[in-house]
């Protein structure tokens, strides 16, 4: 059957639930593709229960605005987590591209 749409569930990783309702939704036909949320709670979770699902394209997604960086990241975080402030320092010109780029 050829596509017509693509359906993608966000956030693949934050928690068990919503892993559970990506997974859920992609048996039933209805989600196509997700994008994994690598720095969620849930991802080592998300990864497991990928391995039966090889119909499940699955994209990465990149987080800004919640949750603890993968890699160091001063400039955007508050206290070792990133957050929605990230807006303001776009409005003030003051993101740390080069930070963001690596």
């Amino acid at each position: 059957m050829e596509r017509l749409l693509i359906v993608n569930a966000d956030d693949f990783g934050l928690s068990k639930g919503q892993n559970y309702g990506i997974i859920e939704a992609c048996r039933n036909g209805i989600v196509t593709s997700t994008t994994a949320l690598v720095n969620g709670q849930a991802i080592d979770h998300a990864v497991q229960l990928s391995r039966d699902e090889p119909s499940l394209a699955i994209g990465m997604h990149f987080v800004l605005t919640m949750g603890k960086p993968l890699t160091a990241m001063p400039g955007l975080t508050r206290d070792g987590v990133l957050g929605k402030w990230i807006w303001q320092l776009a409005e003030e010109d003051a993101l740390p591209l080069e930070e963001i780029t690596q």
